[in-house]
């Protein structure tokens, strides 16, 4: 019943993110820790990936925004690529079973973590009440130092992922000089 409830209480957030909110400046919190493994069975932890640039979405595949970024998001993956300071991870609430067929005819570049409700939950603020509204889809930046530099959703999430690597990449060239 109590994860019922919490699936209602995100679906509801869903509405009210239907263009997405801007992003917001954070106080530069540090990232919950977490530890994944992905579809292909590449395990992600959040300790190992300090020095890395981590960019976060959380979704579900019934969420049609969710559905409607992904070719924006394949295009950021592929501009990095070669760059392995970044690692690009999807938290999704469904499970591999639902994925398989989903991604068979959406293809993601990112790495996608099946039955990840627990992990999307910890990146939540709750409110006065203790409830946690997560409209989705969710975009996370995590600096080098594990800090959350960028959350947002929508479909605005995408700009505000590109906008924070392009100045994560660009603040790194001028200390190197």
């Amino acid at each position: 019943m109590k994860y019922l409830a919490l699936i209602a209480l995100l679906i509801s957030g869903f509405c009210f993110s239907v263009f997405g909110q801007p992003a917001k400046t954070l106080e530069k919190r540090s990232a919950p820790a977490f530890s994944v493994v992905s579809m292909e069975g590449k395990r992600f932890n959040s300790a190992d990936l300090k020095g890395k640039i981590v960019v976060l979405n959380l979704w579900f595949i019934n969420c049609p925004f969710c559905v409607e970024e992904i070719r924006l998001l394949n295009q950021v993956v592929d501009e990095y690529k070669d760059n392995r300071d970044v690692v690009f991870i999807r938290m999704a609430t469904n499970n591999k079973v639902q994925l398989e067929s989903f991604l068979k005819k959406n293809p993601f570049k990112y790495n996608v973590i099946p039955s990840a409700m627990m992990q999307i939950l910890s990146f939540g603020t709750p409110n006065r009440k203790g409830e946690i509204n997560m409209p989705f889809p969710v975009h996370i930046v995590i600096d080098r130092d594990n800090k959350m530099v960028v959350e947002t959703n929508g479909l605005k999430g995408v700009s505000a992922v590109k906008e924070e690597l392009k100045r994560q990449f660009q603040a790194r060239n001028a200390k190197s000089k």
